[in-house]
């Protein structure tokens, strides 16, 4: 019997308006990203959610207690969800970092190049693939589970559960807001991989019930 994963970003922050690096910094949601989240909630509304785990940050905490507060159910934080360290590259906007050396190098080799003050793409995905399982694992078999975390640890398990290389995890595109949907029926197979950065506008979710 499978066991579906809602992969979930969260909403849009001020700080991603102005193109900065948000990081492990714990900026809330803006207007326009609980809109989002708002819309993805509405979507989720009807399934049989067990769970419901979340990176602890403020963003993503938001987000999981709006889908949360849909079903009247707990959440659950998990720290192997939060995102990346970037270290001194947080608060930066992406346009200046882009021109730094340091960003050139990890761009050409991910795998070989660590985060300055960050870390090693494999340990992030690591500590959020073992917190994924262990949802799962939490989850009786058949139902349903919502995880919310960031969009650099959403493409980095979009690429592991595929099983491509996580050089061109930066290529996966997965919005603000979305949904991403796996499949799970044996730990030792890999998921199904349903639909990738699915995102419910309002007049979407409105329309459809």
């Amino acid at each position: 019997m499978n066991t579906k994963l809602f992969l979930v970003r969260p909403g849009v922050t001020e700080w991603h308006r102005e193109r900065k690096i948000v990081g492990h910094r714990d900026v809330g949601l803006s207007a326009d990203g609980m809109a989002e989240v708002t819309a993805a909630a509405a979507a989720l509304a009807h399934l049989p959610l067990s769970d419901i785990v979340t990176s602890p940050l403020a963003r993503a905490v938001q987000t999981a207690e709006v889908i949360a507060r849909k079903r009247g159910s707990a959440v659950n934080r998990d720290p192997r969800l939060a995102d990346l360290k970037v270290g001194k590259w947080e608060g930066q906007t992406y346009d200046d970092v882009a021109r730094l050396p340091d960003y050139q190098k990890f761009l050409s080799d991910p795998l070989g190049q660590k985060l300055p003050g960050g870390e090693d793409l494999r340990q992030v995905r690591d500590r959020a693939a073992g917190a994924v399982a262990q949802a799962l694992r939490d989850a009786p078999a058949g139902e349903c589970v919502a995880v919310v975390a960031h969009g650099a640890i959403c493409r980095i398990l979009v690429c592991h559960y595929l099983g491509v290389d996580l050089t061109g995890f930066h290529r996966v595109r997965v919005p603000h807001g979305s949904i991403s949907v796996f499949s799970f029926r044996d730990d030792r197979e890999p998921p199904l991989v349903h639909t990738v950065g699915w995102r419910p506008t309002i007049q979407e979710v409105v329309s459809h019930g």
